[in-house]
């Protein structure tokens, strides 16, 4: 799964990016995109948690400032293979 991280500074690295947020995302990797804006580059989170687990880390984080610049993080609302906690009973599934 992945998560679209905005709001960093330009000297923004993976490792940091990793150490980080491991509290709250189990991180495979981190892909930063540093093309258009390279003083506030974006980085794209892959993480092995369920659709709910990074609902919740996001919600957590939301209006979190890092050295005065507001974080945003973003779930891509179409990937493939997203892992969901609960049951199909559980859930409702729009399609």
């Amino acid at each position: 799964m992945k998560v679209i991280l905005s709001g960093l500074h330009g000297d923004a690295c993976e490792t940091a990016i990793i150490e980080s947020f491991a509290p709250y995302f189990h991180i495979r990797h981190v892909e930063m995109i540093r093309e258009g804006s390279p003083d506030s580059p974006w980085a794209v989170l892959h993480i092995a948690d369920s659709y709910e687990r990074a609902w919740e880390a996001c919600n957590t984080l939301r209006g979190v400032f890092h050295r005065g610049k507001r974080l945003h993080m973003y779930i891509p609302l179409h990937q493939p293979d997203i892992y969901h906690e609960f049951e199909p009973h559980q859930r409702v599934d729009i399609r």
